[in-house]
């Protein structure tokens, strides 16, 4: 069933969720037809409290604003004079943990005892929690919670951010904050929830390896653009992907022409071993596109060269796959 509320409705049933202090706020703020409807609204909740679905509803309305409002907060809206609250990153009163940046990458975090003390409860996650929660969230509402975190974690957090987020946060930082109590509380309890969501870290492999699978599933055209973006941020990284987008398996894509291409720019000792323990039906199509000459060569070799280890295996493989990237990015072979 569609819950159906007017707009003075909603605005009653948020205050009268909120409280007290935020209903005489608004209350200031209204006159006239407006101010009216509004106390007429919070009398028939008063009398006829709001039924989950009316909660969930407005609730869902505020979160949306609230994300509307955080991407467009102005910066030169921000005046001289700020609440004292707000004054720079919080030291509590508690011990400051000493957290280790470098973290394994099978690393696990442990939920805390939850007090019901936001603030506190934050301070209790691992600063790589926090910035998980935060990475993708606006420079306002990041800088909103490393205000109200304990120096150390909060220098962390920040550490853990993303390098191009970083320092938009930390500006941010700088700045008196505009945002009201409420809607702090509000995002501080958003952050707690996100935080206790991270219950491991991902390793940078898992990472560049959900990157090239992504990469992977869009046309050529499309990924070029993105890897060159990638190459300006992070060159490191942007290697890294590039270098998985293409597998050795991706060769029974190739035309027998586009093979033939491939196989000419590969040396016949990585050929060899990446050959060891592979698929028939690889291994037969590999040499129906070579010579007899060539075929006969390489059989032999494949005979004599039958230790390889696993890691030279994958090795070999990885040198043909970077060879056929390479042939496949300039546009001399295609992957059906």
């Amino acid at each position: 069933m569609k819950v159906m509320l007017t707009r003075s409705e909603r605005l009653a049933l948020l205050l009268h969720l909120m409280g007290e202090d935020a209903t005489q706020m608004a209350r200031e703020g209204l006159s006239g037809d407006a101010l009216e409807e509004l106390e007429q609204a919070l009398k028939d909740f008063q009398s006829h409290p709001p039924s989950q679905a009316e909660v969930d509803m407005v609730l869902g309305d505020f979160e949306n604003y609230f994300h509307l409002a955080m991407q467009s907060v102005d910066k030169s809206s921000h005046g001289d004079g700020h609440d004292e609250d707000d004054e720079g990153p919080k030291i509590l009163q508690i011990a400051e943990e000493t957290f280790d940046v470098e973290l394994e990458p099978t690393k696990r975090f442990e939920t805390p005892r939850l007090t019901g003390d936001t603030v506190r409860d934050l301070n209790q996650m691992h600063p790589y929690q926090v910035a998980q929660a935060l990475k993708n969230e606006n420079p306002v509402a990041a800088a909103i919670v490393l205000r109200k975190l304990a120096n150390e974690h909060a220098a962390k957090t920040l550490e853990f951010l993303p390098e191009l987020v970083r320092p938009h946060v930390f500006l941010e930082l700088a700045q008196p904050t505009a945002v009201t109590p409420m809607i702090q509380e509000r995002v501080l309890a958003k952050a707690l929830e996100m935080s206790l969501e991270i219950k491991e870290r991902e390793s940078e492999q898992e990472t560049t390896a959900q990157m090239a699978n992504l990469m992977r599933s869009l046309p050529r055209a499309l990924r070029k653009p993105m890897l060159d973006e990638l190459e300006k941020r992070d060159s490191d990284l942007a290697e890294t992907v590039r270098n998985q987008l293409y597998r050795f398996e991706d060769i029974e894509k190739l035309s027998d022409r586009d093979l033939q291409k491939l196989l000419g720019q590969c040396q016949t000792d990585a050929l060899v071993c990446a050959l060891q323990q592979v698929e028939e039906s690889l291994l037969a199509f590999i040499l129906s596109n070579m010579s007899k000459r060539a075929k006969e060569s390489l059989q032999e070799e494949m005979e004599f060269k039958t230790n390889a280890t696993e890691e030279e295996i994958q090795e070999a493989r990885g040198a043909i796959a970077k060879i056929l990237a390479g042939l496949c990015e300039s546009g001399e072979v295609k992957i059906d």
